[in-house]
């Protein structure tokens, strides 16, 4: 007779004593119980030696942990038909399906209000259309609702992926056999402004002035940001001891579950340990509220400083850049592609369009070339013209990103203002500007700012 719980193997785990000693150890779970597609039975251990006593604490030991395996998972698919079960098969009743996933749960805070926008953006859209089976819409029906944001290509694409997935779940859950969204082509769309680069330049002026407003958890970020190309994301998480120790930094990508780990030089390291804040684990913090800075938190104080420290005119400096402006910083300097995405995490076909997206030409190369050719052809370098003639014309006529002040803020009064003016607040001292950017002119000699 089969035993249970005698030697606490865990649940629907039952054994039988052979006649040679040994023990027939298995999973039975009740009808009942069982989600669709499990087997009656389930022998343990499923891998190496099947035959063993439970008096052998290596063979125990290795069925209680497969049977913690086990149970688990039998705990997932019971949950997973749980979701998939619905009396109706409805658009609404698949998004539905679809936020209670684990897929959903795992993305990012931001990331799930943006796919729980788009769902719902459909899911309108559908019941305006009588509320259709989601297996009998087709792919002509995908188009039609995708192309009411034609004049909103980035839109567009974002409610794209949504609906893809959607497609997916709806497989899972056996609603539907194929995935329309799969054969609706896609391209990324051309960015509405010109995008500008971060230089180190412009990173040195944000710094300086993110110190002076009291916030120097955000001019590490700028810095470390435009040296490593991490992603914002991860940066407002990397935390000590887990993504940092003294001297090395490593990260398990939140995109992409790239792991990245690189040195970190000294000055970077004193920067790091300079604005650490007592009691809390982030690398970067809000100064504010001494803790870790969230989406809206950085972007507000970041909009701050730039409102500090640009004039109406010039360019529009983004967080968002850093990463790619770090990608074009090393390939100036020499750093080899594969390099370059073992520091930043990208993958190689993506550096090289980073490169020939923002280098091209920008960086004289076009011009480079068509002198060494004349060269070979016996001219010299006087065969050109000394000025360029295009300087500051713009061949596409596209929208330039420039800045433009953005008006007062009712709950910061006075705090943009004080800025400009230089009424800051002290709280820190960083290591110099110029450990991390080389020597600064003479005009910007202020590299111990008391904060």
């Amino acid at each position: 007779m089969a035993k249970e719980h005698e030697t606490n193997l865990g649940r629907f785990i039952r054994s039988n004593r052979r006649q040679d000693g040994t023990d027939h150890v298995f999973m039975s779970v009740p009808d009942h119980l069982c989600p669709s597609g499990w087997p009656k039975t389930i022998t343990l251990p499923s891998e190496g030696k099947v035959r063993g006593s439970l008096e052998d604490p290596v063979f125990l030991a290795k069925v209680r942990r497969e049977a913690e395996v086990l149970n688990a998972r039998l705990d997932q698919r019971r949950l997973e038909e749980e979701v998939y079960r619905s009396d109706q098969r409805n658009a609404r009743a698949l998004a539905n399906i679809y936020f209670k996933t684990q897929r959903f749960r795992d993305v990012s805070e931001a990331r799930q209000y943006r796919n729980r926008r788009d769902a719902m953006l459909f899911v309108d859209w559908a019941e305006r259309r009588g509320d259709p089976d989601f297996a009998t819409l087709r792919k002509p029906d995908f188009e039609d609702f995708l192309a009411l944001y034609d004049n909103r290509p980035s839109q567009k694409l974002e409610l794209r992926s949504t609906l893809n997935i959607l497609c997916t779940e709806a497989m899972e859950a056996g609603w539907r056999s194929d995935n329309p969204i799969s054969r609706i082509p896609w391209t990324v769309p051309k960015p509405a402004r010109e995008v500008v680069l971060w230089t180190d330049e412009t990173a040195h002026r944000f710094a300086k002035m993110a110190q002076q407003m009291g916030q120097p958890g955000l001019a590490a970020l700028i810095v470390f940001g435009l040296q490593t190309g991490q992603r914002l994301g991860d940066l407002r998480a990397a935390r000590h001891d887990v993504n940092y120790r003294t001297g090395m930094f490593q990260l398990k990508q939140s995109k992409t579950g790239a792991l990245v780990k690189f040195p970190v030089n000294k000055s970077l390291c004193r920067m790091i340990e300079a604005v650490q804040v007592e009691g809390s684990p982030y690398l970067f913090n809000d100064a504010d509220t001494g803790a870790g800075f969230t989406s809206t938190r950085l972007t507000t104080r970041f909009n701050e400083v730039r409102h500090a420290v640009t004039s109406d005119g010039d360019p529009l400096m983004l967080l968002a850049t850093l990463r790619h402006s770090a990608v074009c910083r090393m390939e100036r300097a020499g750093v080899s592609l594969i390099q370059i995405a073992s520091v930043t995490g990208h993958k190689l076909a993506r550096v090289h369009s980073i490169i020939a997206r923002y280098a091209v030409d920008r960086e004289g190369f076009a011009a480079a070339a068509m002198m060494k050719l004349n060269q070979v052809g016996g001219g010299d370098a006087g065969d050109f013209v000394d000025d360029d003639p295009f300087a500051g014309v713009d061949a596409k006529a596209e929208l330039k990103s420039v800045y433009r002040s953005p008006p007062p803020n009712p709950a910061r009064p006075g705090h943009m203002l004080a800025a400009k003016l230089g009424q800051h607040r002290h709280r820190l001292v960083l290591p110099p500007l110029s450990d991390i950017w080389g020597e600064a002119d003479e005009a910007d000699e202020a590299d111990n700012i008391q904060l």
